[in-house]
């Protein structure tokens, strides 16, 4: 690794102090679902991928690129270079190999052949606005764990349960201005737009007529909707419907497990179904990608990317050090924002890896236990 690092800072729009927070996407383009907002002076987020805006949007004829950032709290997400300011090697990424510090990314000139060559991944569907519902994906290929299925619904089980109450789940406080269902899909970042017209695409019900009065506003996540009681009431009542569920289980199994799993642990050659559910949720909560791991990776002294017969590193070492990195993070932002509740998450999966269910069997009853008042069957689901 260079001394020198390519690293970026979170410049914002300087003509516009008013805009102190920005959004972090989880893939090179405003179509993608925001993973989280970051804020102007954030600093040492390390590069690890630049691609061209996958739609090719352009301010004046030049066209945008987009940083994957490793931020320094370990969440992972891209950044456009209008509000970034690079310094250090950068050329692995197609610009100069020493660029001085504070230098603007959008007024450099990416190299032609670099930009062209690096491919940017396909747009999320729950980002997308209008009509268009979740494409199907390849099967998820398993180096040893035989019942997919189990460890699937297990994983959705205990990540539903730190991120809300079920299908039905609602709330209207935070930054997703609605967040609903299983794993709080939100209307800020389009994901709800998705449910939404994948339910209404098949369901006939009455409460599905009175939702779909709401579909232009849903559509435009118009934010004046965070009061709607009425709305309010009818997502919750939608929820009882197994159109409205199959329409969930569909959207966190396409934008969030096909996606971790196929991208960063399948490749590695992980094989416990600990693995696989602790990532999944990983994935759910800051966004998806694999920062967390290349940070564990990079502690142990292994390559990014390395299957542990290669390494030596075994998987166990690896996710041992990641759940570490994960509570840190957890229980800096318990500290920052005065939300003691945000490290239990953090403490379930080290208490998970310490107890060495790596087959993710539970207690004696199939059990395990997000927080003192919830509990998630995970053997047989």
């Amino acid at each position: 690794m260079s001394d020198n690092p390519c690293l970026a800072t979170i410049r914002g729009l300087p003509d516009h102090p008013q805009y102190t927070e920005f959004n972090v996407r989880t893939g090179p383009g405003t179509n993608y679902d925001i993973a989280f907002k970051t804020s102007v002076g954030t600093s040492g987020c390390t590069v690890t991928e630049v691609s061209i805006d996958n739609e090719n949007k352009n301010l004046n004829g030049k066209v945008y690129q987009w940083f994957k950032l490793n931020f320094p709290d370990g969440q992972v997400g891209w950044v456009r270079d209008d509000l970034l300011a690079i310094q250090g090697t950068c050329g692995t990424f197609g610009y100069d190999n020493a660029i001085a510090p504070d230098t603007f990314a959008f007024a450099l000139t990416r190299s032609d052949a670099v930009a062209a060559a690096a491919p940017a991944e396909p747009p999320a569907p729950a980002a997308v606005k209008g009509t268009r519902t979740a494409e199907p994906t390849a099967p998820v290929q398993s180096v040893g764990i035989k019942d997919m299925a189990r460890v699937q619904k297990a994983a959705i089980g205990v990540t539903a349960a730190f991120e809300g109450s079920g299908y039905a789940a609602y709330n209207n406080y935070d930054k997703g201005v609605i967040s609903y269902g299983i794993i709080q899909f939100t209307l800020a970042a389009g994901s709800l737009v998705t449910i939404v017209n994948t339910y209404l695409a098949t369901a006939n019900s009455q409460i599905a007529n009175e939702l779909r009065a709401y579909q232009p506003r849903i559509q435009a996540q118009d934010a004046t909707l965070r009061e709607d009681k009425n709305l309010k009431r009818i997502l919750i009542a939608a929820a009882n419907e197994p159109e409205m569920q199959k329409a969930q289980d569909d959207l966190a199994i396409s934008n969030y497990w096909d996606r971790t799993i196929n991208n960063y642990v399948a490749p590695r050659g992980y094989k416990y179904p600990l693995t696989y559910a602790l990532l999944f949720d990983v994935s759910v909560n800051f966004g998806v990608g694999d920062g967390f791991v290349r940070m564990a990776e990079r502690d142990l002294g292994v390559a990014s990317g390395s299957k542990p017969e290669v390494s030596g590193v075994s998987e166990e070492q690896i996710i041992a050090r990641v759940v570490e990195l994960r509570k840190i993070s957890h229980d800096k932002q318990a500290v920052r924002e005065n939300l003691p509740g945000l490290s239990k998450r953090g403490d379930f999966w080290v208490d998970l890896v310490n107890k060495g269910d790596w087959d993710l069997q539970g207690d004696a009853n199939g059990l395990v236990y997000p927080f003192d008042s919830k509990q998630v069957q995970v053997r047989t689901p």
